[in-house]
């Protein structure tokens, strides 16, 4: 009969491992895709009665392609830098919206541009249709680069704090449309 698992060997492998253990991740751009969307729900409301966002996304066969690859390399420097355990995860058609190396920086609904029938704010992130608002965060990114947008995301604020002093200033839209 076994009494217990934490015999010498797992000691010693204990020991062995405490400093030797890295986690690699990637990165990964995401791709716009037509059929990813999002639309204040009809039927369902939060505790104020507003709607709830639907979301409505799925991994196309590119985003997956890309983790693969990703995943690859990353097993190729391991390999490299003589690791003797690799995990990597699968990543097949079931794979959806989850943490399984895909990217879960979401954004985009309200695209940032210099034209009222392209986008949805102008490039101080203030609303074409609605000009005392102002949207700040990844909604105005028309897709995700492999980079973290933090630093994006803090120009981006910057420049709508801008925007929000001029129109304090002038009270008007910060810029026409091209059209």
């Amino acid at each position: 009969m076994e009494l217990s698992p934490w015999g010498q060997e797992f000691k010693d492998k204990l020991l062995f491992y405490t400093n030797r253990r890295i986690d690699m991740q990637q990165q990964n751009g995401v791709l716009p895709q037509k059929g990813n969307y999002m639309y204040l729900d009809p039927n369902y409301t939060d505790v104020f009665g507003d709607p709830l966002l639907h979301v409505t996304y799925k991994f196309s066969d590119i985003d997956r392609n890309i983790v693969k690859y990703a995943h690859q390399q990353c097993k190729e420097i391991l390999e490299e830098m003589g690791a003797d355990y690799i995990n990597v995860p699968e990543i097949d058609d079931s794979v959806e919206f989850g943490k399984d190396s895909l990217s879960d920086h979401t954004g985009g609904g309200v695209i940032i541009g210099d034209d009222s029938e392209t986008s949805a704010v102008n490039t101080y992130s203030q609303m074409w249709d609605m000009e005392n608002l102002f949207v700040v965060g990844a909604s105005s990114f028309p897709l995700h680069s492999k980079s973290n947008p933090t630093g994006t995301l803090g120009a981006l604020t910057y420049r709508a704090a801008e925007g929000m002093k001029k129109y304090m200033k002038d009270n008007k839209v910060l810029e026409k449309s091209n059209s």
